[in-house]
């Protein structure tokens, strides 16, 4: 009785001692395997290499830790079998759970790899749906300024015999119908200069819509200022205009001592446009209240990551709005817009 438990102590004590090691094994493999094929550059030799190099290790310490233990333990059950045998059985136990090793790293990699396609193929999908969505919102926002227009050509012809007609008897109601002329002109050609205006063209506008609001409301203290370098930069259209027709609806435009602002400059390879102005006393109901989001979708869609827009309240109770675009970015769209037209046009 005795005799059997002992035997059995000594058989769970050496599977307790060689089982961790052929784990050890198993995983070392994985590991040595990862490495081995971090790099596809040769390597089917560099797995073979590690291969049997872990065989061999595993062999001789194997040999080792069993001489060791039936010289100084009882832990081996009976004598030691003969060399060859010992190494026959070693050699074939490595090769044995270097096989499930290999399996189990090639499995893990299988399943890596289809999940990462899997991740991949969603986010694609993502990305077209994305696409699509503001592909939508930009023809939404697009079609909300073309309901307002009818036929460039006969409201032209109209204003200009309005204006001939009461030129004569109202100089400043004339001017009134040019300011608005030109302004339409400007809006309607947006369909017909590549999407693109010069910035000059539209602060021009600007200036133009100012005046006009001033010929029919009255004295309004606003300023529109720019430095020279950014006249030649081309931006989407209606930007400024849309900015300013905000401040004029939203806006207290009506204390000299607390003008609005619209600065456009570049810094930092940053074109910034800024606008600053008192909010109105009365909250406005006129428009639909979706020109501020039709710019920033549209910026979105053209400049992407490039552009930046943000709103906010300074301290002094100024409703502040900020729009950043990098002169990459600028130029990025506006070249790729180019070979666009290039190619629509040799088709």
């Amino acid at each position: 009785m005795v005799l059997s438990f002992g035997k059995a102590a000594g058989k769970f004590a050496n599977f307790v001692i060689h089982y961790p090691i052929n784990i050890f094994l198993f995983y070392i493999n994985v590991w040595l395997l990862e490495k081995a094929t971090a790099f596809p550059n040769r390597s089917f030799w560099k797995v073979i290499l590690f291969v049997a190099i872990e065989i061999f290790v595993y062999v001789l310490f194997v040999l080792g830790l069993d001489n060791m233990l039936n010289a100084f333990t009882n832990i081996m059950p009976g004598p030691l079998p003969e060399f060859k045998i010992r190494l026959t059985k070693l050699i074939y136990r490595g090769c044995y759970f270097m096989i499930f090793s290999t399996s189990y790293f090639f499995l893990k990699r299988y399943l890596s790899e289809k999940a990462e396609k899997q991740r991949i193929e969603k986010l694609r999908f993502q990305m077209l749906i994305d696409k699509e969505r503001m592909d939508k919102e930009l023809v939404m926002a697009k079609n909300a300024f073309l309901k307002a227009q009818i036929n460039p050509h006969l409201l032209f012809n109209t204003f200009e015999v309005i204006h001939q007609k009461i030129r004569q008897h109202s100089p400043e109601d004339a001017q009134v119908m040019v300011y608005l002329s030109d302004m339409m002109r400007f809006a309607a050609a947006t369909e017909h200069n590549e999407g693109y205006v010069k910035l000059s063209d539209e602060i021009t506008q600007c200036q133009n819509l100012i005046k006009l609001h001033q010929l029919t409301q009255g004295q309004v203290f606003i300023e529109v200022a720019f430095s020279p370098d950014v006249l030649e930069i081309r931006l989407i259209p209606l930007v400024l205009l849309t900015l300013l027709e905000n401040m004029f609806k939203h806006g207290h435009l009506f204390d000299q001592d607390n003008k609005a602002t619209i600065d456009v400059y570049l810094v930092d390879g940053m074109l910034r446009i800024e606008s600053r102005n008192l909010p109105g006393l009365v909250k406005s109901n006129i428009g639909f209240g979706s020109g501020l989001d039709n710019i920033r979708t549209r910026l979105d869609y053209t400049y992407g990551n490039g552009a930046e827009m943000n709103a906010f309240m300074d301290e002094d109770g100024f409703y502040c709005l900020s729009i950043a675009i990098c002169e990459k970015a600028l130029a990025t769209a506006f070249d790729n817009q180019q070979q666009d037209l290039a190619v629509n046009h040799q088709v």
